[in-house]
């Protein structure tokens, strides 16, 4: 990437962010009492290409917190501040499973998240387009892994952990996150044009655009555009294709108190319900309803 993005260039300039503060404060999503702080500041609409939002997040339960993770599109880097996570890919972790910071790349499985009660981390949610950018490393290296941001050799990205680790107030941090992603946007390039093309298509309709059809759209076989694509991205086009249409049944689901399963099913494009809960079973692990079921009280699926 080479410039900013349109929408944002022309309200700011080009060189200049401005950080888009939401209106209703930073302190989301959590209940009156709970002993964690969960901060907040989503992408500005022209970076939402790149990242969707930089989270701060503090526990004080001191008593162990376990969440589950379906799969998603998300690339995040998180700054460990606190007790390490304890993180499994398709399975409960252990002792052994310990993950300071470090950046985790695309999966199809479910990711089993522990805590003592005591973790506290910066995490930035990275797209795969943003990703590259933003960490140094191709995309397809971190698939179905963990990296820790030591290993990851650029001194920018350690050099921001350092940095970040040296703070104490969380506005600060968060202002210093956004400063960090602008400007590692600003100096990298644009990945394939093609490639770019076929991602924000997939996930744009929401899983449902044809994967031939982008092909056509950018003159590119349906085998190299699959081979280009998961070179960049991590996952082939099918994949990030069923991947998007999930999330998509997820949020629909997540927010009615009685979810109409057959309608989400036909609004997402699958074939039938019994698709959907198929596709349930392969990324969250339970069907459509057991997930459901499984949110506590602030929307987080456990274990």
């Amino acid at each position: 990437m080479t410039r900013a993005d349109p929408e944002t260039r022309d309200r700011h300039g080009p060189g200049t962010y401005v950080p888009e503060r939401s209106p209703e404060g930073l302190q989301e999503g959590l209940p009156e009492g709970l002993p964690v702080t969960l901060l907040r500041r989503p992408a500005p609409p022209g970076l939402r290409r790149w990242y969707t939002e930089i989270i701060a997040y503090d526990e004080r339960a001191g008593c162990p917190i376990r969440q589950i993770e379906s799969a998603s599109l998300t690339v995040p880097l998180i700054v460990s501040l606190g007790e390490p996570f304890r993180i499994g890919l398709g399975r409960r972790p252990d002792r052994g499973d310990a993950r300071p910071s470090f950046a985790a790349g695309l999966t199809t499985e479910r990711v089993y998240i522990g805590s003592t009660g005591r973790a506290a981390c910066l995490q930035i949610n990275l797209t795969p387009l943003g990703a590259r950018h933003v960490l140094g490393l191709p995309v397809a290296a971190l698939t179905g892994a963990m990296i820790p941001l030591e290993d990851c050799a650029d001194r920018e990205v350690l050099d921001f952990k350092r940095r970040i680790e040296d703070l104490t107030d969380w506005e600060r941090r968060l202002d210093l996150a956004e400063a960090f992603v602008w400007q590692r946007l600003v100096a990298s390039k644009d990945g394939t044009p093609q490639v770019v093309h076929a991602y924000r298509r997939i996930v744009g309709s929401g899983g449902q655009a044809g994967i031939a059809a982008i092909g056509e759209e950018i003159g590119w076989s349906r085998k190299h555009l699959s081979q280009r694509f998961r070179d960049e991205i991590g996952l082939p086009p099918k994949t990030v294709a069923r991947i998007a249409r999930f999330a998509r049944a997820q949020t629909l689901a997540r927010f009615e108190a009685v979810p109409e399963w057959a309608d989400i099913a036909c609004d997402c494009g699958y074939a039938d319900q019994a698709h959907m809960i198929r596709e349930f079973g392969a990324f969250a692990g339970l069907t459509p309803r057991a997930w459901r079921t499984s949110l506590d009280n602030f929307g987080i699926a456990t274990w």
